[in-house]
């Protein structure tokens, strides 16, 4: 990115509806100048300055995050040690179904478009009434839709054939969850690596929360994400997303008050995330969506290169504790 782009997106930043008089010392001007400084200084992604209110916080502080460059850095060693087989079987989401589903961590059904034949995906969608479709390596919730046997035409059909897509049976949440909102999984994002003696640490987790009417509950999408405790499993600070400053302690949509609300199943979860991750080789830093059912867990997929801002949203930065988990591995920094 040229000195002209950087400006221009620095630019579109500003013009966003945050309300800078909200933030810091409340005078905009201020704000925004020392929104930039952290860019320059810590090389803060600006979005994450808001949603993890630097503007509350000494550069002492900032400094005990971890943040966009050196998570890319971390990746980058990561996806460089691992084979093209382990990478896809995070990566594409119709081999990552595969993988863990044959090691019994994914739970619902699911169907490869590209290999498919027309019958088999008429089949799938009429015995299922309506499905998930995912396009195998987009992220951030892009291109994620609910499909429905009525809306199966020619076209769509076609559509399916043409490109690389998964369909997947749509989960039924615990309906603790589905309280929260119903219009899609509300899933639990946590974090995991994995040490030089393959023994699984858990860094953060999350409850995302998709907006009304939202398939996903991305927060590049409208949603917003609630900070777990990870021993007991319960929210423990109010709810922000990386679309305004705002932050809440209800869900905007359903009005559940969330702070103090326990996810269920939450020792069910610990257990099958930890053991899914000794699975990986190489590929030992790892963001995990989860969904939360009636009887357990199932697995929506797994994350390399996952944003870091959610896991972080309990205002505790995590750099020195994945910096120590990661010593002696490939990824150490």
């Amino acid at each position: 990115m040229n000195i002209i782009s950087k400006i221009k997106h620095y630019h579109d930043f500003y013009k966003r509806s945050y309300n800078w008089h909200n933030m810091g010392t409340g005078i905009p001007v201020i704000e925004k100048l020392r929104c930039y400084s952290c860019r320059l200084i810590h090389k803060v992604n600006p979005a994450y300055y808001v949603a993890l209110e630097f503007y509350k916080k000494r550069h002492s502080e900032i400094r005990k995050y971890l943040l966009t460059v050196r998570n890319a850095e971390i990746t980058k060693k990561m996806v460089n040690a691992a084979s093209l087989e382990e990478r896809r079987s995070i990566g594409n989401k119709l081999c990552f179904d595969e993988f863990y589903g044959k090691a019994g961590f994914v739970k619902r059904a699911f169907l490869g478009t590209e290999k498919a034949s027309e019958e088999e995906i008429c089949g799938f969608i009429e015995k299922h009434g309506e499905v998930i479709k995912k396009p195998l390596y987009q992220s951030g919730g892009s291109g994620i839709e609910l499909l429905r046997r009525e809306e199966l035409s020619p076209e769509k059909l076609a559509e399916l054939k043409q490109r690389a897509y998964v369909l997947e049976e749509r989960i039924v949440q615990h309906h603790l969850m589905n309280e929260i909102n119903s219009s899609c999984v509300n899933s639990i994002r946590i974090v995991t690596v994995l040490d030089k003696d393959r023994i699984p640490h858990f860094i953060g987790a999350a409850m995302r929360c998709g907006a009304s009417g939202s398939v996903t509950d991305n927060v590049h999408s409208g949603g917003i994400a609630y900070p777990i405790d990870l021993k007991s499993g319960t929210i423990i600070g109010r709810g922000r997303g990386n679309q305004t400053e705002n932050s809440y302690d209800t869900h905007p949509s359903s009005g559940v008050y969330m702070i103090g609300r326990k996810v269920p199943n939450w020792d069910i979860l610990l257990k099958e995330v930890g053991e899914a991750a000794k699975l990986s080789d190489k590929m030992i830093y790892l963001g995990w969506d989860m969904a939360i059912t009636e009887d357990g867990v199932d697995f929506i997929e797994a994350n390399f290169g996952h944003g870091i801002d959610v896991i972080q949203y309990d205002g505790i930065g995590k750099k020195e504790v994945i910096r120590k988990y990661l010593e002696g591995t490939h990824c150490a920094f």
